[in-house]
């Protein structure tokens, strides 16, 4: 993993689609965790798979998870009309533009040590995005920053170009349920839902985990 200044490819950008779709389509009731993610899928076809914001506003909001400025020309030019635009042109908008993070060894106890490069590449990435990262640390539990800051952390995991996490799930948080009909059917109230992701526990493991699926890309 050496420092690189390199662009994100137009496939790379649409296999983050897939995964974000992946990830989140089935907690989110508005959009349709069976719909296929394809290159040449309409912006309507892809807004419904994902339950996403008109064009103005996802476009603010792609310029902020890719680090990029693109205009709001471009991107109507892009968005619209969405039943006749094609994901793949904004894959290529994107891949025009964005830049992959540098997973550069940073020095550990002396030594070099790629695992501090990822943590903290990762770590100040959050950090521009408006986390409050100040007590994160390695051992810092991934599920308890996703619970404050899903987006964001999720954003950035994506990003990375590997898929570490198997699937996110939810479920109500036994202490929480009670009895009455508008709290039965209130599933999306934050302080009822407890994140489920597997494996990767801490950010140690999530930084160990995409260490390792960047080498069997790279095999």
């Amino acid at each position: 993993m050496k420092e690189t200044t390199e662009k994100y490819s137009t496939e790379e950008v649409l296999e983050i689609f897939k995964e974000q779709h992946r990830l989140c389509s089935p907690l989110d009731c508005e959009a349709d965790p069976w719909a296929e993610i394809t290159a040449e899928m309409t912006i309507r076809e892809w807004r419904w798979a994902n339950d996403l914001l008109e064009w103005k506003k996802l476009g603010e909001f792609l310029n902020q998870e890719f680090r990029i400025d693109i205009t709001e020309k471009e991107w109507f030019d892009n968005l619209e009309p969405a039943k006749s635009r094609k994901l793949i042109d904004v894959c290529e908008l994107i891949s025009n533009h964005a830049v992959k993070d540098s997973y550069e060894p940073k020095k550990l106890f002396g030594q070099p040590c790629i695992k501090a490069g990822v943590f903290l590449t990762i770590k100040r990435n959050l950090k521009q995005k408006g986390v409050d990262v100040l007590e994160l640390k390695p051992s810092s539990s991934l599920v308890e920053y996703m619970d404050k800051y899903f987006s964001p952390v999720l954003e950035e995991i994506t990003l990375t170009g590997t898929r570490p996490i198997e699937k996110i799930e939810t479920k109500i948080r036994a202490k929480t349920r009670t009895k009455g009909f508008w709290k039965s059917i209130n599933i999306f109230e934050p302080e009822r839902q407890e994140l489920l992701i597997g494996e990767v526990k801490t950010f140690r493991d999530l930084v160990e985990k995409i260490i390792e699926q960047k080498k069997i890309n790279k095999a």
